[in-house]
């Protein structure tokens, strides 16, 4: 009689255990569900917010360059053109860049900063690029800087590193004027190009490159107002080097 009478309410204690079992499983089930999905949409979130970062990083081309057309689209062939020109700053000689042609290739640069930006699918292919532009950028400012350097000394001292420049402009600080915070770039600059310069295998991120490309473009800004201001005012006809030394004094023509 007991027996029977108890056995229902075991059953019914059975079937909530079971149905409670279950319940917590299903929660369980969605609550793991829900964590994996907020967990995709915060790398997700992640990866957009990285993409518009990058972005802003981007440069300002002149919109009326002609030499538009002749852009080179392809990120294999971009590499290809930057490494060329990134050897003909390495290995050129004092004096064979001139100011314009450096703006007009730091030019060319921005543009391939810019597409490099737009790079997503291969994480390598952009940071390859990324180093590319970093080492090609800050021989640039190492040509630049020497160019300037090669003028004042009218050719008559040369400098091996950016370092040896640097420290000359210091010193002719009156002729040189530089603010000090390009000078603190100039000295991370030099830093960077001895790595990329001797270390082969050391990569760097866009945003390393980014910055490699504000030094530069601070420093061939630097570097025209110093050549505007002392010599490209003096009279023209002469070569830049002599110009002061080959005046003649009113009193000593015949």
């Amino acid at each position: 009689m007991s027996e029977s009478s108890t056995s229902p309410v075991n059953n019914n204690d059975r079937n909530r255990s079971a149905v409670t079992e279950r319940q917590s499983s299903h929660f369980a089930r969605s609550r793991w569900s829900h964590a994996l999905a907020l967990a995709d949409q915060l790398r997700h979130n992640t990866e957009i917010k990285k993409d518009e970062q990058l972005r802003q990083l981007a440069f300002n081309i002149p919109v009326a360059d002609n030499r538009e057309t002749s852009v080179i689209t392809s990120v294999a062939a971009q590499a290809d053109y930057v490494e060329s020109f990134q050897n003909e700053l390495l290995f050129a000689k004092t004096g064979n860049f001139t100011l314009d042609k450096l703006s007009d290739n730091f030019t060319d640069l921005k543009r391939t900063f810019n597409r490099m930006l737009e790079l997503k699918k291969d994480d390598v292919q952009q940071v390859t690029l990324a180093t590319s532009i970093t080492k090609t950028a800050l021989l640039i400012v190492l040509r630049s800087t020497e160019s300037i350097v090669d003028i004042v000394t009218k050719g008559t001292r040369r400098f091996p590193t950016l370092n040896s420049i640097i420290s000359y402009i210091r010193s002719q600080n009156v002729l040189l004027p530089c603010n000090g915070r390009l000078l603190v770039d100039w000295y991370r600059a030099a830093q960077a190009l001895d790595l990329l310069l001797n270390d082969p295998d050391w990569l760097v991120q866009p945003r390393k490159s980014h910055w490699a490309m504000e030094v530069c473009n601070e420093t061939l800004t630097w570097a025209h107002a110093v050549f505007n201001e002392n010599y490209r005012s003096k009279p023209s006809g002469r070569p830049i080097f002599d110009r002061d030394d080959s005046m003649i004094a009113p009193d000593t023509i015949e």
